[in-house]
């Protein structure tokens, strides 16, 4: 069972880990002050580490915990990267960076959301614009969001969960549960009503980082859907695009899906189609390297639990740390072989990028 202080003991030691790392493999460093505090009362950190020439026309970014606890996994792979040395920091032509805990409140916290309840990879949207609706949504609501929680619940929720699935199709009902909503500010799935500090603050390393450049890949780091611990590269376009090309050059079993802003995309206001949209000068290809964990319905039971007890628990309580327990194993799987499995995975595709001339 997790409770706020072994939580914020396992943040610091990620943390500490990938700055560690970074330090003996000859990168420079950078922390940024989160303005809110973790379990313990601590301070948080967008942290970074960076190598190469800075005048160099490539750049590899390679962030995690975009969705906060998906950065254990993130945070694991990228101090491994490091420890291994498998970006050599000399390799000409190319800048790398990594950021570790996109959104740091979540990592601590052990939550998928920000301070705000903003799922953060729905939180790239205009916001001059009207706010997307997400119709399907309604449907969900009271299961996903119910003011009361027990085994009961979460039991019912997981039947109804793999049924929708079976009636609508797994992309369906990700698309109407997960592909964000603008409507409900408490309820899962909240993409905001305005840009948060982690899109703002990624949004400026974005625009340090990409001067000068005429190309780069940025990898996000997740994890919580698909078969356990295989790792799938997911992006949005079209086959003839020359991103696509690229991708399928370096990495051949990529997954494309629908342009980011057609009517059949699963997902609104998602970091990758954001940052390329940021600098059409350049070739850009932004990725998703999504790790599966559990059954998607053990993913949301957990996410529903956390919202509730958030909402209305008390975070001090045995039952607090029974979630919090059920949020790690959805998207940190301690189950045989995972973690190897999934650093492997990673290792290859980062092989493949900072070896592409």
């Amino acid at each position: 069972m997790l409770d706020l202080k072994t939580m914020a003991k396992r943040y610091h030691a990620a943390r500490a880990a990938f700055l560690d790392n970074a330090v003996r493999a000859g990168w420079k460093t950078e922390s940024l002050l989160h303005p809110l505090k973790g379990p313990d009362g601590g301070p948080l950190h967008m942290d970074l580490a960076f190598c190469g020439d800075p005048e160099a026309q490539d750049l590899l970014m390679i962030s995690s915990g975009t969705h906060g606890i998906e950065g254990y996994l993130g945070s694991q792979i990228q101090s491994r990267l490091l420890e291994e040395g498998i970006i050599d920091p000399a390799r000409p032509g190319l800048q790398t960076v990594m950021v570790h805990a996109v959104n740091p409140y979540g990592f601590a916290w052990h939550r998928r959301v920000n301070e705000d309840n903003v799922d953060l990879n729905r939180n790239f949207i205009d916001f001059g614009k009207p706010l997307p609706v997400n119709e399907g949504y309604a449907d969900f609501y009271d299961i996903l969001n119910p003011q009361a929680w027990d085994e009961s619940h979460s039991a019912r929720l997981k039947q109804e969960a793999a049924e929708a699935i079976a009636r609508m199709g797994l992309g369906a009902v990700f698309q109407a549960v997960s592909g964000g909503q603008y409507a409900y500010p408490e309820g899962l799935q909240y993409g905001g009503a305005a840009p948060s500090w982690s899109r703002r603050t990624l949004e400026a390393l974005w625009a340090h980082f990409m001067t000068g450049k005429i190309r780069a890949a940025q990898i996000d780091l997740h994890t919580g859907l698909g078969e356990t611990g295989e790792g799938v590269l997911m992006t949005y376009g079209e086959e003839a695009q020359p991103r696509i090309r690229r991708a399928r050059a370096m990495w051949g079993d990529i997954l494309v899906s629908p342009p980011a802003d057609g009517p059949d995309v699963l997902a609104q206001g998602v970091l990758g189609p954001h940052l390329e949209r940021l600098f059409p000068q350049a070739e850009v290809l932004a990725v998703v390297l999504e790790y599966g964990t559990v059954a998607p319905e053990d993913v949301v039971a957990a996410i529903a639990a956390d919202n509730w007890l958030h909402r209305f628990g008390d975070l001090e309580s045995a039952q607090a740390g029974r979630i919090k327990q059920m949020m790690l194993d959805a998207f940190y799987a301690d189950v045989p072989g995972f973690r190897e499995k999934t650093y492997e995975r990673a290792r290859d595709v980062v092989a493949a990028v900072s070896n592409a001339g």
